[in-house]
């Protein structure tokens, strides 16, 4: 396994990632470590060049306020007898140092978030030194931290607790001490349901990670079982049950005939989350696939079908992916979140999908999807498919998709003769419902600025018959997008 933290002595790259996400204003997905045959997250974005002695520049506030903190996480007094820092003080600190660097960046000083990077990374290197119970550490005090009404420490406190459990994981398995890091995981597992925030922080660190084994499978299905009663996040629980049994057939801990067995059980259960679970595992062997499927057409189970889209578009081979969306289509009539997933992985299969479909005109409602999808590609490659979906498509539905997707994708360039191609089509003119679209994709070109544009379609589309809402929501964009709220013929008064 590469790229792993080494016992007591943390990389500098590591440690960046813990600023990284409150620059950003996000937390920290993944570590960047590698299992081989398993997810592998993608790699760290690179990281500037820092300066070999940072300063804080004289003067900032931002530099004064991290040095205020500094001095009072400093200050506090080490207990008796052990020459090491208050662990809670210094997490307190390293919180303060990112909440330095994010305004550091905001403000555009460039040396002072580079200054608390810098103390960050090496203050993180020291409490990782100081404490080889690091991690029992950051779950206890994990526990501490109230979900209710969080402050922007306790959104950062979260944070670092959380790379320093997923550094402490690391670390242990690196030393080859899986006891210990199993009575790790086991007390991270027990502290989850607490609330929703301990539960993501717990989810980050252990989802597609190789922490999860045999050992833990009680833990896991009784995280399961909370998500059963609406006391545990659903999305959580299945996340971590389906990479529990990733890593057992991974480890040799259960055989893939075990984990099928298991998951035909579980496709008869209540609780949706181990059916999810179950369709899953099932779906990613190909002799299990049909299982699933015939299960969900006789079930009609659109939760779970739903889910099972969206995982066989991000997992699967992409031909398979897109022939799952086929047959799960005959439940749910429109997928375009997992078609816009596979889109983004396999456009030209998408734009032939498409032209295989047009030449047959057969099954509208994929075209529209297909059409969808088209969105998150290349556009070099899916404007063109995109168009021709537009002026040639029989299907009034998949024409008003095919504009859309146009002023998703390319409204500076392609929004407007979108939206006149529509409102030139009398399908689309008479029909409200297909009108309140050409309304949605208006804010579309509101979005990048087009306001000529805005101006001209909204004139256009004040005289065809819209619904209520739809009248009323147009109004709105023109009111926030036109100087004075007027169209141009209004502020002319119609010359």
């Amino acid at each position: 396994m590469t790229d792993r933290v080494r016992s007591n002595r943390i990389p500098s790259h590591l440690a960046w990632f813990l600023l990284l996400p409150l620059l950003l204003g996000a937390v920290l997905a993944v570590l960047a470590l590698r299992e081989p045959g398993g997810p592998r997250p993608a790699p760290p974005p690179a990281r500037p060049a820092l300066p070999a002695e940072p300063t804080l520049l004289a003067g900032s506030p931002v530099a004064a306020a991290a040095a205020a903190e500094a001095e009072r996480a400093d200050a506090t007094p080490a207990p008796q007898g052990r020459p090491r820092p208050d662990f809670a003080a210094a997490i307190d600190r390293l919180a303060a140092l990112g909440e330095a660097t994010a305004a550091s960046a905001a403000a555009d000083e460039i040396a002072a978030a580079r200054a608390s990077d810098a103390e960050a990374r090496r203050k993180f290197a020291e409490l990782m030194t100081a404490f080889p119970d690091a991690g029992e550490r950051a779950v206890d005090l994990l526990t501490t931290i109230a979900a209710d009404a969080p402050s922007d420490r306790d959104r950062s406190r979260r944070a670092v607790l959380r790379v320093v459990l997923a550094t402490e994981c690391a670390r242990r398995d690196e030393a080859g001490d899986r006891e210990r890091l199993d009575a790790l995981v086991h007390g991270l597992l027990a502290a989850l349901p607490q609330n929703d925030p301990t539960a993501e922080v717990g989810a980050a660190v252990l989802d597609h990670r190789p922490w999860l084994r045999l050992c833990h499978e009680a833990a896991v299905l009784g995280l399961v079982d909370l998500a059963g009663s609406d006391r545990f996040p659903r999305g959580i629980a299945t996340r971590l049950l389906l990479t529990l049994w990733d890593n057992l057939q991974r480890h040799g801990e259960r055989s893939s005939a075990d984990l099928a067995g298991l998951a035909m059980v579980l496709l008869a259960d209540a609780d949706p989350s181990k059916r999810t679970a179950a369709c899953r595992q099932l779906l990613g062997d190909p002799r299990h696939r049909h299982v699933v499927l015939a299960w969900l057409r006789e079930r009609r189970d659109l939760a779970v079908a739903a889910e099972i889209s969206g995982i066989a578009a991000r997992e699967l081979p992409p031909a398979e992916a897109l022939a799952v969306l086929r047959e799960v289509g005959a439940l749910l009539p429109s997928q375009p979140n997992a078609y816009l997933a596979l889109g983004h992985r396999a456009p030209d299969l998408l734009a032939d999908s498409y032209r295989e479909l047009l030449a047959a005109d057969t099954h509208a409602a994929v075209r529209a999807d297909l059409v969808a999808g088209l969105a998150m590609a290349d556009p070099a490659k899916a404007l063109p498919i995109v168009e021709l979906a537009q002026a040639s498509d029989p299907a009034p539905a998949v024409r008003v998709q095919a504009m859309l997707t146009l002023t998703a994708a390319a409204a500076a360039t392609h929004g407007e003769a979108a939206c006149t191609r529509a409102l030139d089509d009398p399908a689309v003119a008479s029909d409200p419902g297909a009108l309140a679209a050409v309304v949605f994709a208006l804010q579309n070109l509101e979005a990048a600025g087009d306001i000529n544009a805005v101006d001209r379609l909204g004139q256009r589309l004040r005289r065809t018959p819209l619904r209520e809402d739809s009248r009323l929501a147009l109004e709105q964009l023109l009111a926030r997008a036109l100087p004075g709220g007027q169209t141009s013929d209004a502020r002319t008064g119609g010359r």
